[in-house]
């Protein structure tokens, strides 16, 4: 019976690697392993499931490739630990959480390149705040129109092709639009809200700022949260994530610049 060494190293492959005088790597725990932890203890583990579905589905193949893993057979053995994580996983659950933070990352993105834009024209930061409202405003009914629309439609489709009688049993499973709307117009609004929260807190000079510190901190945790069903490292998620929103940030500041010199 196999016993478990030193950091978790299995006593038979720690033996072997000694007798070809083979170092062993000390154990360390990465920063994606030490994140999905932390959300395991806050949330339960059901809540990083779907994220360790995704990385098994990922490794499955790295295996493949070697002679000596595949005779052993744990080609075989990994193929089998992501068809049972498939089985496990709550989709509806991993979709949910993509739908949220892709919602909240519209809402921030979609405000901060607005407020970015219009500040690039030399508007003042009364000005700024009540484009960054209508913005919200705007923004966020806009999606919750949008979602209601879908639903709507693709119940009213379901319905016009089921039979009669077993549309009001099945009527229930095709979505509630009036839930779908509200809900597209909390996220939408809760992320436009980011860069516009320092135009109400800070001083005039300072808001500015404060708003692009704010957005990009709060993209960068966007970015460490869609590691989840990416299967991407936090830090690349994260970093990938900030990135481009500061880009179309920057952008978007330089046309609104170009064009308040137009117009001026």
């Amino acid at each position: 019976m196999r016993q478990a060494g030193r950091e978790g190293v299995d006593l038979t492959q720690e033996t072997r690697l000694a007798e070809v005088d083979h170092p062993i790597p000390p154990f360390r725990t990465s920063l994606q392993t030490r994140f999905l932890i932390r959300l395991a203890q806050w949330f339960g583990v059901g809540f990083v499931v779907p994220s360790i579905t995704v990385r098994e589905m990922a490794d499955r193949d790295h295996y493949d490739g070697q002679e000596d893993a595949r005779a052993a057979g744990l080609a075989e053995d990994e193929h089998a630990h992501a068809a049972l994580m498939r089985t496990r996983t709550g989709h509806g659950f991993a979709n949910n959480l993509r739908a949220a933070i892709l919602g909240a990352n519209d809402g921030l993105a979609s405000n901060f390149c607005l407020l970015m834009g219009v500040a690039g024209g030399g508007a003042r930061a009364s000005s700024l705040l009540l484009t960054g409202f209508a913005g919200l405003m705007g923004g966020a009914a806009s999606m919750a129109l949008g979602e209601w629309l879908s639903v709507t439609n693709a119940r009213e489709l379901a319905m016009s092709q089921m039979d009669r009688d077993a549309a009001g049993q099945d009527n229930v499973s095709l979505g509630n639009a009036g839930s779908a709307a509200a809900l597209s117009f909390g996220l939408f609004a809760a992320g436009a809200a980011v860069p516009l929260l320092p135009f109400c807190v800070l001083r005039p000079q300072a808001a500015i700022p404060g708003s692009i510190v704010l957005s990009l901190a709060t993209l960068f945790g966007l970015g460490l949260a869609t590691s989840l069903f990416n299967g991407r490292l936090p830090l690349f998620s994260g970093l990938r994530q900030t990135a481009i929103g500061a880009a179309a940030a920057a952008a978007t500041y330089l046309a609104g610049r170009a064009f308040g010199v137009l117009v001026s």
